[in-house]
């Protein structure tokens, strides 16, 4: 009888499902069905005929959790506001929206929490002849850095007492095909954000942010988008409302450029 070993990196390989198949499937199932989202109001310091006003709303759900892994879905909806391009004194006129539909896989390992997930993102003008609808689809790899958070007192403190919270992603932007892709030549890009806590004193909480996204396109060419924002918050037992001042330092993506621009806002996180 012939005998045939089974080539060494393919035993890893059927080892190492088995035994993820038996962690995964030994921890209870269950499912949550936690939700968390934003609902958030700007004002742009120079108002014209694109930026007056800005709102958002986002929602996401987690789904199922298996012991460290979980799943949830995404809802995010941007509205773009201005003025009216015949009658100028005339505010409030809804010229574009952006849609975000997302799916995500999670592992967390804490403080940090491991991500693989989905973006469909569309842009849209509204009530013009032209709807320059833009959209893309990319998976996302990512990492999610979350320190613990600040413990309030009735004595001002001033932090950071350790890493600033943060997350960073690399998203590729396939398949390429008109029906996935429409509207940008993006090849792959970077995401990544870094909040800065840096007071707190009995439910108030005071910092700064920096967000920043790159864009990498097929023909070889960059573009990126860099903001800045000091913000406030209020820590209350239904969820944390901020107020804030943001200014875009760089914008340069093909569409939509926010070079410049500042607005202040207030935002609700639950």
């Amino acid at each position: 009888m012939e005998y045939r070993s089974t080539p060494f990196n393919q035993r890893q390989v059927t080892i190492g499902t088995f035994l993820f198949a038996a962690v995964l499937f030994s921890a209870p199932l269950e499912f949550p069905m936690e939700a968390t989202g934003v609902l958030e109001a700007c004002s742009f310091f120079n108002q014209n005929v694109e930026h007056f006003i800005y709102g958002n709303i986002e929602a996401d759900i987690r789904i199922l959790r298996i012991g460290s892994f979980s799943w949830q879905l995404g809802l995010a909806m941007e509205t773009y506001m201005g003025e009216n391009w015949n009658s100028p004194e005339m505010k409030f006129n809804i010229y574009g929206g952006h849609w975000n539909v997302k799916t995500q896989f999670e592992y967390q390992m804490d403080p940090v929490l491991l991500r693989i997930y989905t973006d469909h993102e569309c842009f849209h003008n509204i009530d013009m002849a032209d709807t320059l609808s833009e959209y893309m689809n990319n998976i996302k790899l990512g990492v999610v850095l979350d320190e613990p958070a600040p413990e309030f007192s009735d004595h001002p403190a001033f932090l950071p007492a350790g890493l600033p919270d943060g997350w960073f992603s690399i998203g590729f932007y396939r398949p390429r095909n008109d029906t996935f892709q429409k509207g940008h030549d993006f090849n792959w890009s970077m995401h990544g954000m870094l909040d800065f806590e840096g007071a707190v004193w009995h439910s108030w909480l005071s910092g700064l942010r920096y967000r920043a996204d790159l864009y990498f396109h097929d023909d070889g060419a960059s573009s990126s988008r860099h903001s800045g924002e000091i913000y406030f918050a209020y820590q209350a037992p239904a969820g944390t409302f901020e107020t804030h001042v943001t200014h875009y330092f760089s914008d340069t993506q093909p569409f939509r450029s926010l070079d410049g621009e500042t607005y202040w806002g207030i935002r609700f996180l639950w």
